[in-house]
This record gives C-alpha cells, structure tokens and sequence, in this order.
C-alpha cells in the first residue's frame, strides 16, 4: 500500500489560525502546476504555493530548470521537462536541468 505524502503550510500572515494548519498532498502539486500557472506563478519560479494565508514548500517534488526563450535564459522549478514546456508559452529552445551542490 503506497502512503501519500503530506505537505504541512506554514503561515506567511499574522491572522490566520495557528493552530488548525491545512495539509496538501503531493497529487495537488500535479494538478495546480498546470491549473494555477496563469494565476500563481510562485510554483514556477519560487517553489511555492500560497494559499489562504499559508506557504506550501514544493522544492523537494521539483528540480530546477534553466531555459532559454527568445534570446534569454531564465530559472524554473518543475516536476519534469514536459511539464515546464506545457506551462511556458511559446517556443522553448534549449532546456538545462541544474543540479543541487
């Protein structure tokens, strides 16, 4: 039986509720890099989520890609190469994934 991981929120405001922290699972990070790309770009080029008040961290789901479009580079997280391309409009010519030191 496969267990799913669980990402806790931490609270980036002084109003929410401290104590009832909402958790995500990791399928969400699939459905939201594509669902909320227009509205959210945090997931893209910081790692993170924000919602209701609370920063989710997906960083360990994600690598780091550089790309280049239209004579310039530019940093991504996301999940696989497909993915960065199918968010990212218009044509991508090169991708590098960057490693962790």
């Amino acid at each position: 039986m496969k267990t799913k991981e669980i990402i806790t929120g931490y609270p980036f405001v002084d109003h929410v509720d401290q104590d009832s922290r909402p958790e995500l699972s990791i399928d969400f990070l699939d459905r939201a890099y594509t669902r909320f790309y227009t509205n959210n770009q945090n997931i893209i080029n910081f790692g993170y989520y924000k919602l209701m008040g609370y920063k989710y961290d997906f960083k360990p789901y994600l690598k780091k890609y550089l790309y280049k479009q239209y004579g310039s580079w530019r940093e991504a997280y996301a999940p696989n190469k497909t993915k960065l391309r199918g968010v990212v409009f218009g044509k991508i010519d090169r991708i590098i994934e960057l490693k962790d030191k």
